[in-house]
């Protein structure tokens, strides 16, 4: 038998497991998305929900699992909309399902009512730089004893770039160019960390075109905490930053526009201090760094056919415009 990266549970295995485990009677399930992991719909004759199953190699410690459900428990207990997990008829949450690769684990989630909606005017950004501030304060005094990756220069740098170096053996020159402009990325932190940079639980992928879902009336309700962890509260807004940049398709009055009522909204419920403001700029290029990592990492799930060549050459020329 030969071995498995990854395997795709089916529709019906995902129905019977929940109907043996948990009160809900499947009427339907859908394998909606593949991404990092695996996203199904589930309906009964009621309601919606999400089943979440993460890859094996993305989170092989249940102890990651739990701390994301922990956090998004305390966040609903504090008023937060998220989409939260719905315990077992065991009163666990959290699933281990044995696979061809090994084991992976599965999670319930209520479903986030709504659609995405793209954060193209000045309204809905500074209603989403709100609905951050919220999420950054109401955590404040979260806590938890289970191990998780904190979002530190390791997680940001080190460890993307061990896998980059590894996609581009066969372009030592410009993994070299690459490196550098890490290394500059990450001492600029080391030197604006010593002034004060906020420091606390982060959703990690805050880019505004997913992950919060809004209701015709804006209400809303966050997802997708798979990321979270402690980190620099600036690199959590920072990927919104990085995402107005490609959405505003080189409209550069657009963006600041949209950039400056996230931040009214941001600071209308939490102080931004300057340090912190100074530090977005540098983030934004870190996270530029960690998406790389990220695509190159994911390409015995997805294929390589997206990340050859010209997707080096296209990401040389991004790093290339970098200014600290």
């Amino acid at each position: 038998m030969l071995a498995v990266a990854y395997s795709t549970l089916s529709e019906k295995a995902i129905s019977d497991y929940i109907a043996e485990n948990y009160h809900i009677k499947p009427i339907k399930v859908n394998y909606l998305i593949r991404g990092i992991n695996d996203t199904y719909v589930v309906k009964d004759d009621h309601s919606k929900y999400i089943f979440r199953v993460y890859r094996s190699d993305w989170r092989s410690h249940e102890d990651e699992v739990a701390f994301e459900l922990e956090l998004l428990i305390f966040l609903k207990n504090q008023g937060i909309p998220v989409s939260y997990p719905i315990a077992k008829k065991d009163g666990n949450h959290i699933n281990t399902l044995y696979v061809p690769e090994g084991k992976r684990f599965g999670v319930l989630f209520s479903y986030a009512d709504g659609q995405e909606t793209p954060i193209d005017n000045e309204n809905i950004s500074l209603l989403f730089g709100k609905a951050v501030a919220e999420l950054h304060q109401k955590t404040s005094n979260f806590t938890s004893n289970k191990q998780r990756s904190e979002l530190n220069l390791e997680f940001l740098i080190d460890h993307p770039l061990e896998v980059i170096q590894k996609a581009m053996v066969h372009r030592i020159e410009d993994f070299i160019f690459i490196k550098e402009i890490a290394m500059k990325l990450k001492n600029r932190i080391k030197e604006l960390e010593p002034k004060g940079l906020d420091w606390g639980i982060c959703h990690g992928d805050l880019h505004g075109n997913q992950n919060i879902s809004f209701c015709n009336d804006l209400t809303y309700t966050h997802y997708d905490f798979d990321i979270c962890g402690y980190g620099w509260r600036a690199y959590d807004i920072a990927e919104f930053r990085l995402a107005r940049q490609y959405h505003t398709n080189g409209d550069k009055e657009l963006l600041e526009r949209l950039w400056n009522a996230f931040l009214e909204g941001y600071t209308s419920i939490r102080e931004l201090s300057q340090n912190d403001l100074a530090a977005i700029p540098v983030f934004v290029w870190i996270r530029e760094l960690w998406l790389m990592g990220l695509c190159f990492q994911l390409r015995h799930i997805d294929g390589g056919i997206d990340t050859g060549d010209d997707f080096i050459d296209e990401k040389i020329d991004i790093f290339k415009k970098v200014e600290l």
